[in-house]
């Protein structure tokens, strides 16, 4: 069995090359049953690697962010290491997909590439911290109780991570009029909007009794 030093990882992060993405998804190779088993991973001389695209029904979560145009594609690399004494299975990669999003500010739909990196460290069986009732819990560590990692859960939550909290079309995006609802991207609407810097700046007229 082949184990490596995580020491010897970190130097290696920067090794797993970006896939061609458009390559990837012209050969079309399925990922929605793909599975890491890590009970036999363990016993590998060699780095277990997969790659392939998922259809947009295979990542429902994802689906709902926005639409994916494309078949999303991945890159998925694991190893068994040694960490803290502890037999762990480093995974890497790298996922992309084409999206359209809808831009907050003015509504507009905008394309979106969306990609991602995966690191991540798994262990076989439950949280010892959960058992324990403990609220430490190992970070960038999880626990599979089966040891069956599936990749299209892996890849969706990657991407659903690495989503924009407010999706824009564009960084300067002038959005919606308050008044009329133009969209000031493309023309002024002419609408005379009293900006208030405070929201009890009604109150400045206010007669009291």
């Amino acid at each position: 069995m082949n184990v490596v030093d995580p020491w010897r990882i970190e130097e290696e992060r920067t090794s797993l090359p970006t896939p061609r993405w458009e390559e990837l998804v012209a050969e079309a190779r399925d990922l929605t049953a793909v599975i890491l088993d890590l009970n036999h991973l363990i016993h590998r001389s060699n780095p277990w690697q997969t790659a392939g695209v998922l259809p947009s029904d295979a990542l429902p979560e994802l689906s709902k962010a926005g639409q994916i145009t494309t078949p999303v594609a991945a890159l998925i690399e694991a190893r068994p290491v040694w960490q803290e004494g502890r037999m762990r299975v480093w995974v890497r990669g790298h996922c992309r997909a084409d999206m359209v999003m809808t831009c907050v500010r003015c509504l507009a739909d905008f394309p979106l590439d969306l990609t991602a990196s995966i690191q991540a460290y798994y262990a076989v069986g439950a949280d010892p911290a959960i058992q324990s009732r403990q609220w430490h819990i190992e970070e960038d560590l999880e626990f599979l109780t089966d040891g069956v990692l599936k990749i299209r859960h892996l890849v969706e939550e990657e991407l659903l991570l690495a989503l924009p909290m407010h999706p824009v079309c564009v960084s300067g995006c002038a959005g919606l009029c308050s008044a009329c609802g133009a969209d000031l991207n493309r023309n002024p609407c002419g609408c005379r909007v009293q900006a208030s810097g405070s929201p009890f700046a009604v109150l400045k007229n206010w007669q009291f009794s």
